[in-house]
């Protein structure tokens, strides 16, 4: 009986204690590698349409296809990647999230479909509209920025109900556990103040949407020729960096077509949009803190996640054509949007941790106290210790930071890094607008160049 507990103890294990690290290095090895291997892509949707972590999986390997150009391909595993937000996310009924809730509390969130942050949601649906401005699709490309933009306008709405269901899961433990003040209550602030350090290190905003994705939107509104919706979204992002010379020279522009009687005289304009460096991954730390059970003080590890700076690219480009010379402005910084929503998600993330860490811990104490042999309480103690994990699946790809640049279009454009080396120079159709988007991971990969005219 033994045998078969002890082989169905570490199938089991093997499965629980992943923090899925080695997915992310896979999938930046691939992107970093730039195979485009038809089996990678075959392989991934497989899995997809295995439902075999459709959110994770989907958002990594269609950004690796956009990388590829394979723009159609990159939508095929968005699409995915949203109907399981959808459906496995939104709409997810109350039983499912009671046994989910049950059985991550048991074990550990790694068991489970990767569910996502909220900042990836409103990426995937730019990255989608980039895509089909790609292919020409700007039909397509609206419906995706305008879900893009409701999906911002829901974000507070998001947040309360997520907080207040922590505040719930909360209440319910105060009730349960007679020894709540000193399990929860101080071992949560004892946590709270380790990961201040971390905060020291970014930005953190109470603003729940990211303004790239709007200003984005009010570049794809403008070439799409709808000037006054162009204009009503860059007012948005123009009262974040009114200082800012360059967003105070595009606002204008907006301000002229908007207000314009015939636009269709007016000179045709280049965006330049620079998406740089990474934003940051994850890591895990484990603290062991000191719990009351039975009146008796015992100590037991959690396992949380980490924030960690990677790094940029280029520090910025230079923009020239026949007589101007401008340099990209940061104005979009990913680590702050990424920071700013793991800090509103900490105390439901703390909370899941100590409360998986009561409960094996009472289990373990529960075994203990009624195990002569002493075979199961060390089974039981070693299943704690392995299964004692964090969650570190995330979208590996997006920017650190996004900067800008726009100048009329004269039918030339040459694009240079610092150290002055071209990475783009052609001559433009002056008699439409154009978006150029350049995507640098690292100084020591070439950058991707994006083309989009209209």
């Amino acid at each position: 009986m033994f045998k078969f507990f002890f082989i169905f103890f570490f199938a089991f294990f093997f499965i629980s204690c992943s923090t899925h690290q080695k997915d992310n290095v896979l999938y930046q090895h691939e992107l970093v590698s730039q195979n485009c291997s038809e089996n990678f892509f075959t392989q991934e949707l497989n899995e997809l349409k295995k439902e075999n972590d459709v959110i994770f999986k989907g958002l990594n390997a269609g950004y690796i296809a956009r990388d590829c150009k394979k723009f159609k391909l990159s939508n095929e595993f968005f699409d995915l990647s949203e109907e399981s937000y959808k459906y496995d996310v939104d709409l997810q009924s109350d039983s499912s999230k009671i046994l989910k809730s049950a059985a991550s509390t048991l074990i550990n969130n790694t068991i489970f479909d990767y569910q996502g942050f909220y900042y990836e949601r409103t990426m995937l649906n730019l990255t989608k509209a980039l895509n089909f401005m790609s292919l020409g699709d700007f039909a397509n490309a609206r419906i995706e920025f305008n879900r893009a933009l409701m999906r911002q306008e829901k974000a507070k709405e998001y947040f309360a109900f997520y907080l207040e269901q922590n505040r719930k899961e909360l209440d319910k433990a105060k009730k349960e556990d007679e020894n709540f003040e000193q399990n929860i209550e101080k071992n949560s602030k004892f946590i709270a103040r380790e990961y201040e350090n971390l905060f020291k290190d970014f930005k953190i905003s109470e603003n729940f949407t990211n303004p790239y994705v709007t200003y984005v939107s009010a570049v794809f509104f403008f070439m799409d020729r709808d000037y006054r919706k162009a204009y009503d979204l860059l007012k948005e992002v123009f009262v974040l960096h009114s200082k800012n010379e360059e967003m105070q020279k595009q606002f204008q522009i907006f301000n002229q077509f908007a207000k314009s009687l015939n636009p269709k005289k007016l000179k045709k304009h280049i965006f330049i949009i620079y998406e740089n460096g990474l934003a940051p991954a994850f890591d895990e730390f484990s603290l062991t803190l000191p719990f009351i059970f039975d009146k008796k003080i015992v100590s037991a590890s959690v396992a949380l996640p980490i924030l960690q700076k990677r790094s940029s690219s280029f520090e910025y480009l230079s923009v020239l054509d026949a007589n101007e010379n401008l340099q990209t402005q940061n104005l979009f910084d990913f680590d702050a949007i990424v920071a700013s929503e793991f800090k509103t998600n900490l105390t439901p993330i703390i909370t899941q941790a100590l409360l998986t860490t009561i409960l094996k811990t009472s289990v373990n104490v529960a075994v203990a106290n009624n195990d002569n042999t002493g075979i199961l309480s060390l089974v039981s103690n070693l299943f704690s210790i392995l299964s004692t994990r964090a969650d570190l699946r995330f979208w590996n790809f997006l920017p650190k930071n996004a900067q800008i640049a726009m100048l009329e279009n004269k039918g030339f454009v040459e694009i240079l890094t610092p150290m002055q080396n071209s990475i783009y120079s052609s001559n433009l159709d002056k008699n439409k607008d154009i978006l150029i988007l350049v995507r640098s991971f690292t100084t020591q990969i070439s950058p991707r160049i994006y083309i989009i005219e209209n």
